[in-house]
Order: structure tokens, then sequence, then C-alpha cells
């Protein structure tokens, strides 16, 4: 009896073990879940920019002040930012990354030079960017990781407002990539897109902002200071198309404002010179609405009418 008490306890004691063991590997596997980056952006004011250029090595995000790596790339990711609008995206790549919750994303350049802007006449400017190689350039937005789910991510740089020109050397003059981007989580965002109809002088160019509700002031409209753009605090924005259309992609869920301004050539230079608000109504299955209520994985048709 004695010898089959002993071995019931060690049988016992091996039992706990495995379980601890289990648990031990189940919960590091548990507390993990994936993070897939894209990038996206609204289109740059300035007729004579045609590409913005950026070449990431890295991927990370950060949590409670702790930098933690999603991705590294052997071969960089250099990519043409303005070639991702009205919903297409860039897709960097993906990692594991501990379940919770975080406040930014941060792109790691590869090397200063790497990334440029190129003008409409084939010349290149520097892209000046805080911290591109340390650091990182950083993409604010908060966002949670699950444990065992993939959370698809867009960092939405919106280049019409996160770049900037500054003079350099007298003459020259360089880009600044200002970080002022967002973090979205894209299964949490819907869609605005529609028509503007109206007329519209020739030559012309309108773009439609997005403001959260209750947010615009009609001092944005001023002349921005140095480093600054007008419309800083909309959302997101979209140029509209030849055709009328425009399209506000990845909207987080929430009501909205919209706002049309007209932009042109006035001075005979490649850059579209700012001329006002243009008074405008919004229209929703027919009916007038002041306010576009957005929910997740929905897209609303807000159709817009020149006055």
């Amino acid at each position: 009896m004695k010898k089959l008490s002993i071995t019931s306890k060690i049988l016992g004691i091996m039992l706990l073990t495995s379980l601890f063991a289990c648990s031990d590997g189940s919960a590091e596997v548990d507390s993990k879940g994936t993070a897939r980056v894209s990038a996206t952006d609204a289109a740059v004011d300035a007729k004579n920019v045609n590409s913005v250029n950026l070449s990431v090595s890295e991927v990370k995000a950060t949590a409670n002040g702790e930098s933690k790596t999603i991705a590294t790339f052997d071969n960089t990711k250099q990519f043409n930012l303005m070639a991702y609008q009205n919903g297409e995206t860039y897709f960097l790549g993906e990692g594991a990354l501990e379940a919770g919750s975080y406040s930014d994303l941060r792109f790691i350049l590869s090397g200063t030079s790497d990334s440029y802007v190129e003008m409409k006449d084939g010349s290149r400017k520097d892209l000046i960017i805080e911290n591109a190689t340390t650091t990182g350039y950083q993409i604010s937005g908060a966002f949670d990781v699950a444990a065992n789910s993939t959370t698809n991510l867009v960092a939405d740089i919106d280049l019409r407002k996160a770049i900037v020109s500054e003079s350099q050397n007298s003459s020259e003059t360089a880009f600044r990539l200002r970080s002022n981007g967002r973090v979205v989580v894209e299964d949490l965002t819907g869609e605005i897109k529609g028509t503007v109809n109206g007329q519209a002088n020739s030559g012309e160019q309108l773009v439609v902002y997005a403001y959260s509700k209750g947010t615009f002031s009609a001092s944005e409209e001023s002349e921005p200071s140095e480093g600054r753009t007008r419309y800083e605090g909309s959302i997101n924005s979209s140029i509209v198309a030849e055709d009328g259309s425009y399209t506000l992609a990845f909207m987080e869920e929430g009501d909205y404002e919209i706002y049309v301004a007209s932009y042109s050539n006035t001075d005979n230079d490649e850059d579209l010179e700012f001329q006002g608000r243009v008074e405008s109504e919004l229209l929703i299955d027919g009916s007038l609405f002041n306010t576009v209520n957005v929910d997740a994985n929905a897209t609303v048709i807000a159709n817009i009418a020149l006055k």
C-alpha cells in the first residue's frame, strides 16, 4: 500500500508539473496578437510635386513609453506615398505584438537621403524628418492589440497637412514631413463618398474636408503661419476628381461636418492658391443634412451641392 501511495504522489507531481508547463506556454502564446500595418495618404496641394518617397527599414509601436518592434525588413520598403489615396494602401508588413494598448506607430527610415521628394521636372528635394533613423517618424493614434487575433492598422499620413516646404541655403528649397498623421484600426472605420455638383470655374480645384462635429473654426482658413497649413484640424481630405467624385476613407465612427474649399493657380506658377470656402449643401438619400454619421464597415453616400 505504501508503494502505491508513493507512486500516486509521484504521478500527481508529474501531472501538476506538466499542467504548469502547459499553462506557462499557453500564457506566452495567448498574450500576443498580430499587427498588420499599411500606409495611406490624402493628396498634396502642390501641383509641382510628383512623388513623396519613403524608405522604411522597421516598423514599431509604442506602449507605455516602450518601443516594440512589429516588423524589420532586410530589404527596405521603398514606396511613393502619393500613389496610395482614396482608400488605397501600401502594405508594409506584419508581426507579433504583446496584447495591450498602444499609442502610436513609428516608421524607422533607412537613411536621411533615402527618403525624398521628387518634383515634376525630375529634380529631387530633401525630405527632412525628425528622428527618422533613430526613434522614427511618429504617427499617433491609440489602438488595442488583442491576444490570438489580427489587428489591421492604417497609418494615414495625409501629406496635404504633413508636408511643408522650407528654405535652405538661401535659395534652395527642401520639404519637412511633420508628425501629424493618424493611426486607425481599419475594421473600425467606414468611408464617406459621393459627388460634388455645381458650377466650378475652369482650372479650379475643389477639396473636401471632414471635421469631427463641432471642431471646425473659420480661423483655420486664415493665412497659416510658417510650417503649418490651412484646415489643420480636419480629420481627412479629398481632392475632387474631374468627374466630381470624392472619397474620404478610413473614417472612424462618429459624426462629421463637411466643408469644400476652392484652389486655383492665380500667379502662373505650379502651386495652387487658396481662393476660399465654397458654400455647399450636404445631401444623403435626397435629404439635407448638417452632419454625416459614420459607422464601422459602412459607406455613406453624401453628395454635395455647391451654392
